[in-house]
């Protein structure tokens, strides 16, 4: 029976852990709320086949890691187990050894499977223990699937009430489970996944409509149509992907949140998952994040020089609160990791807490929000604050309580950064204000704030350049260039993205103006020159330079025209 070993224990009996590792491990895992063996796993404790190793112990049967050369001698007795059969138990034929017949599965306590399986193949089973995604790959070996699909393929492969609408009221685990694990769903899905990672997408959105079942991915900010899957399709590719993310598939009427992994080669890019209900059944959208992709420095994030140095010169001082702004997926945690990487040093205690943890960085001490057991950002940094911390990255205030620890942490010899959410920088006070936290607070604690936007880049295969004349935005003579599209930026026009920023640094008549409950029109209009750098002048260096379009920052930034320039 599975469990009659803890995991630490037994890897620490076969000298894989130390018991300190074990306690640092658990330590961990009560602020992640990750299960033990991943979290073995992601502190570098243990390797997946010690974990496998270990989980096949727990069940008391052998470990079986499917190489190739294991699969390919399975041929020889795939035919005893079908493909519809091995999909929907989860096992994977091994060898023929007289009256027994040796399968790995996922869950070798499966009964129900193993008891199907002696009845109808008529052998004694024996059984062998493997992990689900590599269950899944041999399946798909073994019978001759791939990961690539299209919408005729599917068609063809199973007729249309093979998933008939019933499953979207079907209660029936046992029908889910077989649909879900048919070849045609799991290639489908592991297509569009791998697609959209090779084609660097930050988001994928399965929508349903009344007739078809839309996916679109992110690219660059952007959505684009990846592809269309047929009604009859929606269902078990929707349910596929819950279950990928430890959703329960048979709940279709609340939103859920679940995570998964996928690798790719070397690459391990982390899904975040949430699901909708609407009128035409249940909207997926996965976030994506990479994370063997490098971090970025300020330099590279395409901080103008000025900024970058007043930023650096905040960041310098011991005390006080540096926030982000900006919306959702305008890289403000990207500029945070940069500013981190910048002011860490062996004599300074940093310590985060993020929701997730995007890029682990050496040196740093992170943590991740729990709320499901109830570990907040203001719980967290509550236990930060008693681990004598110099800098404390607070991933986003989302409300009073968070607000006010992180005001009243910043004046009491706290260095702290985080992120808000406001349209510009001089915006940030009004919005603290809002959020319930005295003036005198905001004064004592803030620095200051950077907002940021991020536009697309032309691309500078196929930009165009055009001489404006009665341009609205620039004067007349002036070199700009447009976007026009090629196949080196997938007849977009642009390719990649770079940051828009705006610095606002904290002076004193703009403390006289916080503590008056100022709006951010009169702050900014009373800012002292040299503290408030805009948004707006970047932006126009950019155009000038080439490096995007008037087309492309007017979706993100105002901009004054050339009329009320001539009038000022």
């Amino acid at each position: 029976m599975y469990g009659t070993k803890r995991l630490g224990e037994w890897l620490i009996q076969k000298g894989k852990i130390t018991p300190e590792q074990l306690q640092t491990a658990l330590e961990t895992q009560q602020l992640t709320g990750e299960r033990i063996g991943k979290v073995l796993i992601d502190l570098d404790y243990i390797t997946h086949e010690d974990y496998y190793e270990a989980q096949a112990e727990q069940y008391d049967v052998p470990y079986e890691p499917l190489s190739e050369q294991t699969i390919e001698s399975a041929r020889s007795v795939a035919s005893l187990i079908s493909q519809s059969v091995a999909s929907r138990y989860f096992v994977v034929p091994l060898r023929q050894e007289g009256a027994f017949l040796w399968v790995a599965t996922a869950d070798p306590n499966n009964i129900e499977a193993l008891d199907y399986l002696r009845q109808a193949m008529g052998y004694l089973i024996q059984v062998c223990y493997s992990p689900a995604e590599r269950i899944l790959s041999a399946i798909n070996k073994l019978y001759g699937a791939s990961y690539e699909t299209t919408e005729a393929e599917l068609l063809e492969s199973e007729p249309d009430d093979t998933f008939d609408d019933t499953f979207e009221e079907s209660d029936d685990l046992a029908q889910v489970q077989e649909t879900i694990n048919q070849p045609p769903i799991i290639r489908l899905v592991n297509g569009i996944l791998h697609e959209a990672i090779e084609r660097g997408a930050s988001d994928i959105h399965f929508e349903p409509g009344e007739h078809r079942l839309q996916v679109r991915v992110r690219i660059d900010g952007v959505l684009l149509t990846l592809r269309t899957i047929p009604r009859s399709a929606q269902a078990p590719v929707i349910a596929r992907i819950k279950l990928m993310a430890e959703m329960d598939i048979t709940e279709r009427r609340k939103p859920q949140d679940g995570r998964f992994s996928i690798r790719l080669g070397e690459r391990k890019v982390d899904a975040r998952v949430s699901s909708l209900p609407t009128v035409f059944g249940e909207r997926i959208v996965l976030r994506l994040l990479d994370r063997t992709a490098s971090l970025r420095s300020l330099e590279q994030l395409g901080m103008p020089e000025p900024i970058a140095q007043h930023l650096l010169q905040l960041a310098s001082r011991p005390w006080g609160m540096i926030l982000v702004t900006g919306p959702t997926g305008s890289g403000k945690s990207t500029t945070l990791y940069a500013l981190l990487q910048k002011i860490r040093s062996d004599k300074r205690n940093i310590l985060t807490c993020e929701d997730p943890v995007e890029y682990t960085i050496e040196g740093i001490g992170q943590s991740q929000v729990n709320e499901k057991v109830g570990l907040t950002f203001a719980s967290q940094l509550r236990a930060i604050l008693r681990q004598d911390p110099d800098v404390v990255l607070v991933g986003e205030i989302r409300d009073r309580e968070t607000a006010e620890i992180a005001c009243r942490a910043a004046m009491t010899g706290h260095l702290v950064l985080s992120t808000l959410h406001t349209n510009d920088a001089t915006s940030a006070p009004a919005r603290l204000v809002d959020m319930g936290i005295e003036p005198y607070l905001i004064n004592s604690s803030l620095l200051g704030v950077l907002a940021q936007r991020l536009v697309r880049r032309i691309c500078p295969e196929c930009r165009q350049s055009i001489t404006c004349v009665n341009h609205p935005y620039f004067a007349d003579g002036t070199t700009l260039y447009e976007a026009k599209g090629c196949s080196a930026c997938g007849e977009t026009g642009y390719k990649g993205r770079i940051g828009v920023y705006e610095l606002f640094i904290m002076s004193e008549p703009i403390r006289r103006q916080v503590a008056q409950s100022a709006d951010s029109e009169r702050i900014r209009g009373l800012c002292p020159h040299g503290t408030l750098f805009t948004m707006e002048q970047q932006a126009r260096d950019l155009i000038l330079a080439g490096a995007t379009t008037v087309d492309e920052v007017l979706g993100q930034i105002y901009m004054t025209p050339m009329v009320h320039q001539q009038a000022a």
